[in-house]
C-alpha cells in the first residue's frame, strides 16, 4: 500500500517513536524482501544530468503495468552504510527511516549496514563501497571549491573525492570559470548556475539544514562568536572566548578518539581539524563575518600581483613552540613540501599551487599552477604552516608518526592518552592570544553522560553543537546555555550512481521524494534544523539563490515520476526497471 505524506509522517513515523522508542524505529530498517546481491558492484555508473540508462521507457510503462508481461528488470539489492546508534542517535534512526520508504513505498530492495564511523566514512569516501550514505556535510568557507571536489567529473578515482560518481562535462567547465574568476561579482552569478545544476540534477540532497549551536555551562565559559566554515569551534570562536569565575579550562568531549597527531596526515575529520586549526597559524585566518582578517592571521597583508601571483607579508616577531624563529622561509617550505610530495589531504589546495619564494625576510610569493580567484578562502586558509626544522628530513609526510607536534598556534600541544584525553595548554606569546589556559577533549561515547558532565561543570562546552534528544531536553536548564545561527552545514542523502539504476536523475528525483524531511526535523531532530533545500546554505550570503529546484515530500509522487520514465511494480511491489 503506498503511504501519502500525511500516513508517514503521522501513522507510520509516529506509530514507530512512541509504541517501541528507538527500538521501534530501528525495527523498520532491514531487508524489503528479494535475496539479491550487495550492490557492491557498481552498474553502468552515471554520468549526470541524462539519466543514464533508465529512461529509455516502453511506451506503455507509464500506466503502473503491474500486469504480466508488462515487468522490466530487477535491480540490485541497495546498502545504504548507517552510524552506529550510540555514535550519533538521531541519525541513525533517519537512515532507517528513509531506508524503510525506499523499500516498503517505492519497492527498492533496501539493506542498512551499521558501521562503526571510520569504517563507514572509508567505504564511502575511499572505497565507494555503498549505496545510499548520510553524515553532517561541513562545507569550508568557500562552497565551490568544495563543490569542484565531489563533483568534478576528473575525481571519480577510488580516495579522488567524487564518491557520488556523478560526472557532467557542462558543470565542471562552469566550476572551473568560477574558481578561476578574480571578480567577486561574476562568481556570484556563476555560483547561483552552479546550484540550479546539481538541485536539478540531485548528485546529494541536503536532508536537513543542520544549525551551528553552541552548547555549553553558562557558569564557567560565556561570548561565543561562530565562523562560517567552522562554527562555534572554530579559530575565531576560541580566540574571543571568555572564562567566568575562576575557571581556567576550557573543558570538551569527543566520542573515539584520535588517530594521529599528524597534521598532514590525519583524513580530514573534524575532531582532528579542530585541533590542529589551534595548534598551527595559517596565513590567514577569517573573523566571524568570514573575512579575512589580517589583525588574527600570520599574514598582515596580502596583495594580487596578477591573476596567478599572490604576495603575503608575514609577521617578523613570531616564534614556533619550540622557541625556534617562524620565518618567510617556514612560508615558503609547508607550501613547496606539501605541492612537492603531493600530500593527499591538501590534494584539492594544491592543485593551485606552482611554487613559493621567499621575496625577503617578511615577503613569500605564492605562484598559482593556475589561476584561483577566491586565493585566501580556498588554499590561504586551509594550509597549516609547519616548521621546515622540523618536517625537512620527513620522505612521506602524510605517514610520519608524530608523538609531539611542534606548531605556532594559540594553542601548544601538551599530552594525549590514546583512547582517552588529549589537552593543550596556551602559547601565551600567540599574537591572537586565548583566554583559558589548558584545553581538554575527554572520550565519552556515551551521550548522556556528557550532559551530565556539561550541567555538573566537569565539561563546560560541547564542540560539536549535537541536536539530538539530550539538547531538546535539558536546553533550559539553569545551568546550561545556547546559541544558534545559520549555517553552511547540512545531513546529506547521497546515492552512488556507480551503481545500477542511481545513474538515472529520475531515479534520483523520485529517492529525494521519498525522503521525509519534515518528519526527520519535526520528531528526529525536534524542530531545530530546518528542511533541506539547496546544497549552498543562505549561510554564504549572496553565493546562495533561491531559485533551485524544489522537490516535494511526496510517495504519489515519487511513483509517478517512476511510473512515467518507464518503471513498473511486479505482484510483489518490487520495481522493475524499464527495458
Amino acid at each position: 500500500m503506498v503511504l501519502s505524506d500525511e500516513d508517514v509522517n503521522r501513522r507510520k513515523f509516529l506509530k514507530a517513536t512512541t509504541a517501541g522508542g528507538t527500538a521501534g524505529l530501528t525495527a523498520l530498517a532491514g531487508c524489503s524482501g528479494g535475496d539479491g546481491g550487495d550492490g557492491g558492484d557498481g552498474g553502468d555508473g552515471g554520468d549526470g544530468g541524462d539519466g543514464g540508462d533508465g529512461n529509455d521507457s516502453s511506451e506503455d510503462g507509464s500506466d503502473g503495468g503491474d500486469e504480466a508481461g508488462n515487468e522490466g528488470s530487477n535491480l540490485p539489492t541497495y546498502t545504504y552504510v548507517n552510524n552506529a546508534q550510540s555514535y550519533n542517535p538521531p541519525r541513525h534512526d533517519a537512515i532507517n527511516l528513509i531506508a524503510s520508504q525506499f523499500g516498503d513505498e517505492l519497492g527498492l530492495d533496501m539493506e542498512v549496514d551499521v558501521l562503526e564511523w571510520g569504517t563507514l566514512f572509508s567505504r564511502v569516501s575511499q572505497e565507494y563501497n555503498y549505496s545510499f550514505a548520510t553524515w553532517h556535510t561541513f562545507f569550508v568557507s568557500e562552497p565551490v571549491t568544495e563543490l569542484n571536489n565531489l563533483f568534478n567529473s576528473g575525481n571519480t578515482d577510488p580516495g579522488e573525492g567524487n564518491y557520488s560518481g556523478y560526472e557532467n562535462p557542462d558543470l565542471d567547465e562552469l566550476m572551473g570559470n568560477y574558481l578561476g574568476e578574480p571578480d567577486a561579482d561574476t562568481r556570484i552569478d556563476q555560483c547561483h548556475e552552479i546550484q540550479q545544476i546539481l538541485m536539478d540534477d540531485v548528485p546529494t540532497m541536503p536532508i536537513t539544514q543542520m544549525p551551528q549551536a553552541a552548547i555549553f555551562n553558562s557558569n564557567q565559559v560565556s561570548n561565543w562568536q561562530a565562523d562560517l566554515a567552522n562554527g562555534f569551534n572554530s579559530y575565531w570562536t576560541m580566540i574571543n572566548l571568555e572564562m567566568e569565575g575562576d575557571t581556567s579550562t576550557l573543558k570538551g568531549y569527543w566520542p573515539e578518539t584520535l588517530s594521529t597527531m599528524n597534521v598532514l596526515g590525519h583524513n580530514d575529520e573534524s575532531k582532528h581539524v579542530y585541533q590542529f586549526n589551534m595548534m598551527y597559524d595559517f596565513l590567514v585566518q577569517l573573523n566571524n563575518n568570514a573575512e579575512p582578517d589580517p589583525e588574527v592571521s600570520l599574514a598582515t597583508d596580502w596583495n594580487r600581483v596578477d591573476e596567478t601571483t599572490m604576495e603575503y607579508t608575514i609577521r617578523t616577531d613570531h616564534s614556533w613552540h619550540d622557541g625556534e624563529d617562524l620565518t618567510a622561509e617556514d612560508v615558503a617550505f609547508t607550501y613547496n613540501y606539501i605541492n612537492d610530495n603531493e600530500v593527499p589531504l591538501y590534494s584539492t589546495q594544491s592543485q593551485y599551487i606552482d611554487s613559493a619564494e621567499v621575496v625577503d625576510e617578511e615577503t613569500v610569493r605564492i605562484n598559482m599552477a593556475e589561476a584561483l580567484g577566491p586565493f585566501n578562502l580556498a588554499v590561504a586558509n586551509l594550509l597549516p604552516i609547519i616548521p621546515e626544522h622540523m618536517w625537512a628530513d620527513r620522505d612521506n609526510p602524510s605517514q610520519a608518526n608524530i608523538e609531539e607536534p611542534v606548531g605556532s598556534g594559540p594553542m601548544m600541544f601538551d599530552y594525549w592518552e590514546q583512547g582517552s584525553e588529549f589537552g593543550m595548554v596556551k602559547f601565551d606569546d600567540h599574537f591572537a592570544p586565548v583566554s583559558f589556559e589548558e584545553r581538554f577533549w575527554r572520550v565519552i561515547p556515551e551521550a548522556s553522560t556528557v550532559w551530565e558532565n556539561l550541567i555538573n561543570g566537569e565539561l563546560n562546552y560541547e564542540p560539536f553543537g549535537r541536536i539530538d534528544r539530550q539538547l531538546d531536553q535539558n536546553q533550559d536548564n539553569e545551568n546550561i546555555g545556547t546559541q544558534f545561527q545559520t549555517a553552511p552545514t547540512f545531513w546529506m542523502f547521497t546515492p552512488n550512481e556507480r551503481q545500477e539504476g542511481l545513474g538515472d536523475v529520475q531515479m534520483r528525483k523520485a529517492l529525494v521524494e521519498a525522503i521525509p524531511r519534515t518528519a526527520i526535523v519535526d520528531q528526529i531532530l525536534f524542530g531545530f534544523p530546518e528542511r533541506g533545500f539547496n546544497i549552498v546554505s543562505p549561510a554564504f550570503g549572496p553565493l546562495h539563490t533561491e531559485d533551485v529546484t524544489e522537490y516535494e515530500e511526496s510517495i504519489d509522487a515519487a511513483r509517478s515520476r517512476l511510473e512515467e520514465a518507464g518503471y513498473t511494480w511486479n505482484d510483489d511491489g518490487a520495481i522493475q526497471a524499464p527495458e
